[in-house]
């Protein structure tokens, strides 16, 4: 994916002190935002996560897609993690 920026989604600051957001969509843009997202939310079992940051200067807030996929673990067993346990002198 080229860009993580999301299409159609703007953010203002809340306009009083319990507001933290403002979110405004234009529905066309982001329509198409979404159509073009699908393969990305079909890996996530429907779900898109989007990030709502701050420029560096501190003065807007922009959305982009949060597309973070942890390492699988792989599975260790006991003898792996400590092989030596055999040995133990007690």
């Amino acid at each position: 994916m080229d860009s993580k920026l999301i299409n159609g989604l703007y953010c203002k600051k809340g306009n009083v002190e319990w507001k933290n957001v403002t979110i405004g969509l234009n529905v066309e843009q982001f329509a198409k935002e979404l159509i073009r997202l699908k393969d990305v939310a079909a890996e996530n079992r429907g779900f898109l996560n989007i990030d709502i940051c701050t420029s560096k200067d501190g003065q807007k807030l922009y959305a982009i897609l949060n597309d973070f996929k942890p390492i699988p673990k792989e599975q260790v067993t006991a003898t792996e993690h400590s092989p030596d346990r055999d040995n133990v002198p007690f």
